[in-house]
């Protein structure tokens, strides 16, 4: 019963992944348009539509940095489970395995990318117009020392290639350390690991906060770069206590039915909190806001697991479809989208182009998922051996 259990959850993760990765797909959709991008950076709505669409619970429909927490909760959650078992930590083997996995499709994606940019950057930028953050998309070729710094997992002006590549950095950099977080969960109680680990983020964070005030730029580059890497890793840890304590949580969410009311109540706030304090006029720091959000997304895993509905939702064939698909949509959506409306858009309006991109980004997604991300699970498989 536990087994079935533990495969209807992972089951129920992946259709959550499909879901968020088409939410970053439409994130970036929208502020390649001027009015989207006005909305989501600057808090300037064109119309009540962009207005509402922004400051209410419809910004979970198309919340970037909202969905990406979703990866990364779910992903401290499934790092953390093997060690939270008794897995022996082999570190070199695990990171092997994690760079083929998680790097080598990010590596061969940048590559695809660039030669594009060498190819049609050029006309993409003398004909195409939408909104400052689509027109900084190839708008020339990296250099050498950015292909290198991009193939070390060093997020240096990725912005020209793409808008979703920085967080892949974030998560290879933290795969060197969740497996020991895992470890160290399994071996101790919770709040000394986290007491722990509040330490040494409070001190990485002073650290980088110096840093980032260095007249030297490399220094400074590097050190907030570092500060992100430092600052995200808390939601992984947020998924990794949370497998060590679902069946404790779940059985509390289980028998409190209040809770699982008022959370659901909540969560639609939870999850775009800084949209909604904003709408209120409140003063906070975004990233105090996100906490919020990693909150809000755990409650709602939590209640995805309790929820008969909810189950068959994530558990429908279209969202597994989608969450097989999502490591490779998240990936190659964004070059398949910036290409697509460059041939398209010298024809029809380039919004219109926009609008209809999906109809391409998916089928590359499925392409690569079966060419490329395929053969690299192949790969690892042939590791095994």
């Amino acid at each position: 019963m536990q087994k079935a259990g533990q495969s209807q959850r992972i089951e129920i993760f992946d259709g959550m992944r499909g879901l968020a990765s088409v939410i970053v797909m439409i994130f970036h959709m929208a502020v390649w348009t001027v009015y989207g991008y006005s909305a989501n950076e600057y808090k300037i709505f064109a119309n009540p539509f962009w207005r509402v669409a922004t400051q209410t619970p419809l910004k979970m429909l198309w919340g970037g940095n909202e969905a990406v927490l979703v990866f990364y909760i779910i992903g401290g959650f499934v790092l953390a489970r093997p060690y939270l078992n008794g897995r022996r930590l082999d570190f070199q083997p695990f990171i092997i395995k994690r760079w083929i996995r998680l790097m080598l499709p990010y590596v061969l994606v940048i590559a695809v990318t660039v030669i594009l940019i060498a190819l049609f950057g050029a006309w993409k930028y003398d004909t195409i117009d939408l909104s400052g953050s689509f027109n900084v998309k190839w708008k020339r070729v990296p250099t050498a020392l950015e292909m290198l710094l991009y193939f070390l997992g060093y997020d240096y002006n990725l912005n020209i290639l793409s808008g979703a590549f920085w967080s892949m950095v974030q998560e290879w950099r933290l795969s060197f350390v969740m497996p020991f977080v895992a470890v160290a969960l399994h071996r101790q109680r919770t709040w000394k690991v986290l007491a722990v680990y509040a330490a040494l983020q409070s001190g990485v964070e002073a650290l980088t906060d110096w840093g980032m005030r260095s007249d030297t730029g490399w220094v400074a580059q590097l050190s907030e770069s570092l500060n992100r890497t430092n600052y995200y890793a808390i939601f992984f840890v947020m998924g990794a206590v949370l497998a060590k304590h679902l069946p404790a949580i779940r059985a509390f969410v289980r028998e409190h039915r209040g809770f699982r009311i008022l959370s659901a109540w909540a969560i639609p706030f939870l999850i775009p909190s800084q949209w909604i304090l904003a709408a209120l006029g409140l003063s906070f720091r975004v990233r105090d806001a996100l906490l919020l959000t990693g909150l809000g997304i755990v409650l709602f895993l939590l209640l995805c697991m309790e929820s008969p509905l909810l189950t068959a939702f994530f558990k429908s064939k279209p969202l597994l479809l989608l969450g097989r698909l999502s490591f490779s949509l998240y990936l190659t959506h964004t070059t398949s989208i910036i290409l697509f409306v460059t041939f398209l858009g010298q024809v029809i309006r380039p919004e219109t182009a926009l609008l209809l991109s999906p109809l391409v980004a998916l089928p590359v997604a499925y392409l690569w998922q079966k060419h490329v991300e395929t053969r690299c699970i192949g790969l690892l498989k042939y590791l095994k051996k």
